[in-house]
């Protein structure tokens, strides 16, 4: 009896020592930022958990964590229920809590911890905004049949993500598995990242958005990250992001973390050289989601370096007298307390990047702001469904085609973050301008029409003498102006609300407007004939279409009206550079002088053909 006794105290005190290890070996693998593994050891130890409150609650704060850092967004919400059940918890677990309540679909529970976190953290405008955006969650939604989605054919169920133009196809990042001895790659490229226990990611290219993936570069691709990726100079330049590795080693910060970097490289035959560091990358903070202006000048990215506002924020950095400038932070307008990653920029120069700080679905939402006179601002949810209440991220958008590919993490997927494609249909609006007193449909009249949300102009068809036809971007509206000889300037404007609520014809949205013009006086006449130095009885008088004429005598009009193309072609002919040669005098004279040139073509052919041609 003595002997079976002395064996179960043994087994005890031995159970006792083993759990204490296991507690000790899941703290140290916590603080090495190896959350699968911590995650498994703490779950393993609350099979008999300690008799000591403290212990216990450090262990739940620990797990929701590690689900978080993991992504993992039920097992998340699960711990962080716990956690705040702490009256001495810090605020912030509300606040996490929130977050994920959010992803799962419980926007009522979210709503009202948020209002929680924002009674405890007056200072934070994120816990009001998000619960007052819970109110209405239906708002995100107003336009989501007018997309088509689709997952990307070239998804794995690994992580793929970040997708990028390249070559008439798609350079995206995952940490799919691979074959390294085919490829001819060191066994380093097995490793695995304990942060979640998946590979490294590597950038792949598929062919026409619908080949199969390939890797994508040997010279780029290292053992660690890379990616995402970012193409520039007619493709023959890249700006990627990399783990901080270079020539075969790897660099740390002061608390043991590999933080990521930003790299150049040029084309060189069949494979990229000539890598080269961005001069701001640093081993203590992270640069990283590269995304190159049209033109080339200037760099976006996302980073957590000294001067942000919350977590990541989004810094443009420009291209000057043959360096990169300091980067400077986007600002209050569009950086929040929470994170701002992935930023792209398409033709037109407008923003898109993700963001978890400013109110949305769940998770990262994706966000556009339009660029206004050089400056971002307002930016907006595009709303569902490109955004759903997981995370989504990493747009690219092709505002000739109205399509693009996104990512997100969604339910339903093929792995861990899937590529989705995605295509918008527009609204079709017809412009007419009539006398506002006859109601006469007035021929070949001048138009300008502005997207309110940029100022940005809108090219416009000639769909007859009478009727010119716009497609409609998404989620803005528009200011029109017309004119006529002989007629003052006539306004109208089309709201956002009123593009979302588009006629439905048989499937295709489309919408006519009315701008009235009236006939002007005889007063008027003489006012406007004074501004231009004209005779108030030229047939040709009429109030301008550019605000800033008005009432200045310091501006003089030079109007074009030969500058006519043959059929098809875009190239300037010999009786319109007549014409021209007046545009090079004057600038010849001024050479300061900024010029903008706008050309439309006939209604035959495609909408989207003719647009191509009139912007040729």
């Amino acid at each position: 009896m003595k002997k079976i006794i002395l064996v179960i105290v043994i087994g005890v005190f031995l159970g006792i020592n083993i759990n204490a290890q296991s507690l000790d070996n899941a703290h140290l693998e916590f603080e090495k930022f190896h959350y699968k593994k911590a995650s498994e050891l703490y779950e393993a130890y609350l099979v008999k958990p300690s008799d000591k409150a403290e212990v216990n609650q450090k262990i739940h704060e620990n797990l929701a964590t590690c689900y978080r850092k993991m992504n993992d967004s039920k097992n998340a919400e699960k711990w962080y229920a716990t956690v705040i059940t702490n009256p001495n918890t810090d605020p912030i677990n509300k606040m996490y809590y929130a977050q994920f309540l959010a992803q799962n679909q419980k926007y009522e529970e979210s709503k009202k911890m948020w209002q929680e976190y924002a009674n405890a953290v007056k200072s934070d405008k994120r816990g009001k905004d998000f619960s007052k955006s819970y109110q209405d969650v239906e708002k995100y939604f107003q336009d989501a049949d007018r997309y088509t989605i689709e997952p990307a054919p070239f998804n794995s169920k690994q992580a793929d993500f970040s997708p990028t133009y390249y070559q008439g196809g798609i350079v995206f990042c995952s940490n799919r598995e691979l074959n390294v001895k085919e490829l001819g790659l060191s066994k380093e490229f097995d490793k695995k990242y304990r942060w979640n226990g998946g590979r490294f990611y590597d950038l792949y290219h598929s062919g026409g958005g619908v080949g199969t993936p390939k890797f994508f570069s040997k010279k780029l691709n290292t053992p660690y990250h890379e990616g995402p990726a970012n193409f520039y100079n007619d493709d023959n330049s890249i700006v990627f992001t990399r783990n901080n590795y270079d020539k075969g080693k790897i660099g740390t910060s002061e608390d043991d973390i590999t933080k990521m970097k930003l790299f150049f490289a040029t084309k060189s035959g069949d494979d990229w050289n000539n890598i080269l560091e961005f001069p701001y990358n640093d081993k203590e903070y992270t640069v990283q989601h590269p995304a190159m202006s049209p033109d080339g000048n200037t760099l976006y990215f996302a980073s957590d370096m000294p001067g942000t506002l919350g977590g990541m924020d989004i810094f443009k950095c420009v291209w000057t007298n043959g360096a990169w400038a300091r980067p400077v932070n986007l600002g209050p307008e569009i950086n929040s307390k929470g994170n701002e990653v992935f930023p792209y920029i398409d033709k037109t120069n407008n923003l898109y990047y993700a963001s978890d700080g400013l109110a949305g679905l769940g998770g990262l939402d994706i966000f556009i702001s339009r660029n206004k006179d050089g400056k971002y601002i307002n930016p907006y949810n595009v709303g569902a469904p490109l955004n759903s209440s997981k995370d989504d991220f990493g747009i690219i958008y092709d505002t000739d085609n109205n399509e693009g590919y996104f990512t997100s993490n969604r339910d339903g997927g093929q792995g861990d973050d899937d590529i989705y494609k995605f295509s918008i249909k527009s609204c079709k609006v017809i412009v007419v301008v009539q006398d506002e007193n006859t109601k006469e449909i007035i021929k070949l009249p001048k138009l300008v029409i502005q997207e309110t949300a940029s100022n940005g102009e809108v090219v416009y068809l000639a769909e007859s003498e009478t009727a010119f036809s716009f497609k409609t971007n998404f989620r803005t509206g528009y200011k029109m102006r017309g004119t006529k000889e002989g007629y003052n300037e006539g306004t109208k404007e089309m709201t956002e609300e009123q593009v979302l609520k588009c006629k439905n014809y048989n499937g295709t949205l489309s919408d006519t407007v009315y701008i009235g013009i009236r006939r002007m006086n005889d007063l008027e006449r003489e006012k406007v004939a004074k501004l231009l130095g004209k005779n108030p009885n030229d047939k040709d008088l009429s109030s301008k279409l550019t605000k800033n004429y008005k009432d200045n005598p310091n501006i003089k009009v030079i109007e074009l009206v030969n500058v006519y193309y043959d059929l098809d072609k875009y190239n300037i002919r010999p009786d319109a550079s007549r014409d021209l040669d007046k545009v090079l005098a004057v600038l010849q004279e001024y050479p300061a002088m900024r010029v903008g040139l706008s050309s439309h073509t006939d209604s035959r052919d495609t909408y989207d053909y003719n647009v191509k041609l009139s912007q040729s």
